[in-house]
This record gives structure tokens, C-alpha cells and sequence, in this order.
């Protein structure tokens, strides 16, 4: 299939990674780890159904017959992972004060005009995932009794939502391979940001504004993006200081690493990502069967 198309897009609202998509007439597969892609065929109302699971190693599902063996072959040859990002769409959440872009909320395809704002809610983890931790503001709660305390997930919750405003405000944003953006229609926003152009340096490069006044606040955002270190990692439009870091912290997570290593475009701590990789391997095979 000659006309068949590869891609990623992250997964926003919360964020959990990017997906890898290849997609050709009537068919299109879906991966969040290179490894495992759910395969989906379009029915005759023009929508994805689930066809079935397939693997470079044969442990999927998916039969090779006339129907699906030429998107099988598109699969066995896919180009290089990670596949570019192309959810070019950027629906940000603004900041009270400067009116600039203070966290993601969503990312889409651009496909003309932007989907209606219906929700200016931004989310650090899904419902009920209590798992972030942040080691700068876990000290000034060591004598706090844990069932009164809020979550780490809350306090940064709070944090971005005051940073907000009352009345949030989100604004759609098309960027260009520079990362500059022209700014779109949204919610709540005056006439004059319609239209206006912002530079890449007015975009956070993660996930959430890393500027703040307070050290305190800073400290707890970097470990928000540590937290999801091996994910970012996955993105191809990281300036080189920031892979180093985020390397760095993905490392201390190394099975979390393991399961994203064939969607990395670039290392630049090879000997320290081969030793947290070969930690993964070891507690993997410690680890005991599955029953």
C-alpha cells in the first residue's frame, strides 16, 4: 500500500504518552509501545472497529487473509519509530496574568478549524491515580497526617488551576515546524488574541510552564515532567538539555523505560539508558509468571 500513512499524536486530558499510528485505506493500527498494535478495520458507517492484535514476533491475533494480508505487509515494513508528531492542533490553557500558554489540554490533527472548547479543566493523572510523587514537597509533609493531606496530584492540580484564574481561558494554537503558533478561536477570550502569532519561546516545552516565581512551585512542576520522563521522551522536538535531563530521571524509572525503547528518536546518555534497560530486563525475569 503505497499511499499508507505513519504518524503519532500524544494522549492528553491527562497526558499519557504519545501513539503511533499507521493508517492506509480501510485500515489502521494503533500502538502505544512499538510493540503490541490493535488493528482496526473501517465499517461500511465509515468508522474503526477492532479487527484484532499483531506483533513483529507472530504472538498476535491478527489472521493474514485477501482482506488483510496487504496491510499486514504494511505493518512488516514499518518505516523507523518513533513515527513524527503531527497533532500540529494545540489547545492550551492561559495564564491569568500574561494571557500566555500555561499548560496543554489537548492536542489533534489539523484538519481546518478547531473543535469547540467545551472544557478548560486541566488534569495532572487520570481519576483516581494517586501514584505522583514529588520527592521537592515531600519533606514540608513529613509531619502532616496522610489522610487530611492532599495529593501531590492535587496540590499541582491547584496550583495550575490558580495560576488560571477564576475564569480560565483556553485558546487553540497552530504550530509550525519552527513551534510557533497562530493563535485560534477558544474560550473566554477577548477579540484581540484571535489571530495573534507567539513565538516558540512563548510555549512551554513540556507539558506545563516551567517558569514560576516561586522555587517551591518550579521544583514540583520539574517533577511532574520527571515523572513522565520516559514518555517525553518519546516526543522528537526536545532541545538536547532537556533529553539529558529527562534521560537522567526516565533512568531511575527503568522499567517504565524498557516498555517505551523502541519509540526513542534520539539518546543522548547511551551508557546509562543500556544500564537502566538491562535493570528492566533483570527485574522482568525475576518477576514471577503470570498464573
Amino acid at each position: 500500500m503505497s499511499d499508507a500513512r505513519f504518524y503519532s499524536m500524544r494522549r492528553l486530558s491527562p497526558y499519557q504518552g504519545t501513539i503511533q499510528l499507521a493508517e492506509a485505506p480501510g485500515f489502521r493500527a494503533m500502538s502505544t509501545d512499538g510493540v503490541t498494535w490493535q488493528v482496526q478495520i473501517m465499517n461500511r458507517g465509515a468508522r474503526y472497529s477492532t479487527y484484532g492484535v499483531w506483533r513483529p514476533d507472530g504472538g498476535g491475533n491478527l489472521i493474514d487473509t485477501e482482506r488483510t494480508g496487504a496491510f499486514i505487509e504494511v505493518l512488516r515494513r514499518l518505516p523507523p519509530l518513533p513515527f513524527p508528531l503531527a497533532d500540529k492542533l494545540e489547545l492550551w490553557l492561559l495564564d491569568a496574568a500574561e494571557q500566555s500558554p500555561l499548560a496543554l489540554l489537548t492536542s489533534t490533527l489539523d484538519r481546518g478549524s478547531p473543535p469547540r472548547v467545551s472544557d478548560t479543566t486541566w488534569r495532572p493523572a487520570l481519576a483516581g491515580d494517586k501514584s505522583f510523587f514529588a520527592p521537592s514537597i515531600e519533606s514540608a509533609s513529613e509531619n502532616r497526617d496522610p489522610r487530611a493531606a492532599p495529593t501531590h496530584c492535587e496540590i499541582l492540580s491547584r496550583l495550575v488551576h490558580t495560576a488560571a484564574g477564576p475564569h480560565a481561558r483556553a485558546q487553540w494554537f497552530r504550530r509550525d515546524e519552527s513551534g510557533a503558533g497562530l493563535g485560534l478561536e477558544g474560550c473566554r477570550l477577548e477579540d484581540a488574541l484571535v489571530g495573534r502569532e507567539l513565538g516558540a519561546e512563548s510555549f512551554p516545552e513540556l507539558l506545563l510552564r516551567a517558569e514560576w516565581r516561586l522555587r517551591v512551585d518550579a521544583a514540583l512542576v520539574r517533577d511532574y515532567h520527571d515523572w513522565h520522563a520516559a514518555a517525553l521522551l518519546t516526543h522528537d522536538n526536545l532541545t538536547r538539555a532537556t533529553r539529558d535531563r529527562l534521560e537522567r530521571a526516565a533512568c531511575r524509572q527503568a522499567e517504565k523505560l524498557y516498555h517505551l525503547r523502541l519509540l526513542l528518536p534520539e539518546v543522548v546518555n547511551p551508557d546509562l539508558v543500556k544500564v537502566a534497560l538491562v535493570e528492566a530486563v533483570i527485574r522482568r525475569s525475576a518477576s514471577p509468571a503470570p498464573a
